[in-house]
């Protein structure tokens, strides 16, 4: 599979988002995304940006794995923040 599925895939999982909701959000049938996916195929560039912004990221990091300079991808910061704060709430 390529590195650009796993790393949707893992953007998935970190977000606790299903391939179902990524398809709704990006506005494709579940299909085919699934058709795209399983066959290997990468997303034209309107698409990977679509999915990019779906799963708060950028382009640069589906496709390479490095963040870009100009859109920092902290979603894991903000998540295990959102994590924390809840955690503490719970507490008091």
């Amino acid at each position: 599979m390529l590195d650009f599925w796993l790393r949707v895939k893992d953007k998935l999982d970190f977000q606790d988002m299903t391939q179902r909701d990524l398809a709704e959000k990006i506005n494709e049938s579940y299909n085919t995304l699934q058709s795209w996916i399983n066959r290997d195929r990468l997303p034209n560039a309107e698409q990977a940006v679509t999915i990019a912004d779906a799963l708060n990221t950028s382009v640069e990091f589906l496709v390479t794995g490095k963040s870009s300079n100009k859109k920092s991808d902290h979603s894991k910061t903000i998540k295990l923040l959102e994590e924390a704060i809840e955690s503490l709430q719970r507490e008091n």
